[in-house]
């Protein structure tokens, strides 16, 4: 936990005029400063010496770093204190204003006999169901779920909507046993368990597959697939807590596919990792 020493350091590292800046494709501000002063950079250093680091987005790219160093070690290649010890990484606090996290949408396909109704007949058991009238009124409740801290999505389908609010959170625990708490109650495990295994049967390997799962970051691209026929039915969800993926990670666990989107990205290739041949 920051003890607001850290982020007076930042503000001074970058309080003159950036080395980099420039507008990218998508009308954000990229800003680079860099910082050469060793005294600062071991200050800087020496505030993480007891805290946690969690990993809340690209802990592929840190696995792959780590098995390539200790490919390298294995191999008679490196040593201690080599280029491959270190891995480039972006660090923002938990509690800083400007760490968003957007929810990422379900849209099923290719489902043979889908039938809307028998699906919410289905959901009937462990939720309550909610017409809403049009996209607004679904994202309106899906916000008063949220501020409720209520587990609640959306479902459209045949040109309706429909809030699904899960009635009893500790079905859960009963499904996914050997889970944390943590990672049982997130909108996502609750939807992918409860409807998307449960009811259509669409299993881990074939989410991860996407066989009959894709996923989008826009409402309206999900709608829009529905509409058109290609997709049978999709599901809009709450973002999740930055606690929430905190809490997972202490647990020791990872979060399911697709089940963040940090914002604003930081543009690829801005700063590249020399790693020297060996």
């Amino acid at each position: 936990i920051d003890d607001g020493s850290t982020a007076p350091k930042l503000d001074s590292m970058a309080s003159g005029k950036p080395d980099v800046e420039f507008t990218d494709g998508e009308g954000l501000t990229q800003r680079l400063w860099i910082c050469s002063d060793e005294d600062a950079i071991t200050s800087f250093c020496g505030d993480f010496a007891g805290r946690k680091l969690y990993i809340a987005d690209g802990h592929h790219r840190y696995e792959t770093a780590i098995n390539y160093r200790n490919y390298l070690r294995e191999q008679g290649l490196a040593a201690e204190g080599d280029a491959c010890d270190y891995v480039m990484m972006m660090l923002v606090a938990m509690d800083h204003p400007g760490l968003v996290v957007f929810p990422t949408h379900r849209v099923v396909r290719s489902l043979d006999h889908f039938d809307s109704k028998a699906l919410l007949a289905a959901c009937e058991e462990l939720f309550e169901l909610s017409p809403a009238a049009c996209i607004n009124c679904a994202k309106h409740g899906l916000d008063e779920a949220y501020e409720q801290g209520k587990k609640a999505f959306a479902l459209y389908a045949e040109g309706r909507f429909t809030l699904l609010t899960l009635k009893d959170p500790s079905v859960m625990a009963k499904l996914m046993p050997g889970a944390s708490a943590a990672l049982q109650h997130l909108d996502v495990s609750i939807l992918h368990t409860l409807v998307l295994e449960r009811i259509f049967g669409i299993d881990k390997e074939n989410m991860a597959n996407q066989k009959n799962l894709t996923y989008t970051r826009a409402p309206g691209e999900a709608i829009a697939a529905v509409d058109e026929g290609k997709a049978n039915c999709a599901f809009l969800l709450n973002p999740t807590r930055v606690d929430e993926i905190r809490d997972v990670a202490l647990a020791g666990e990872k979060m399911p596919q697709k089940s963040t989107y940090f914002y604003p990205k930081l543009i690829t290739g801005l700063v590249m990792n020399h790693i020297r041949q060996v």
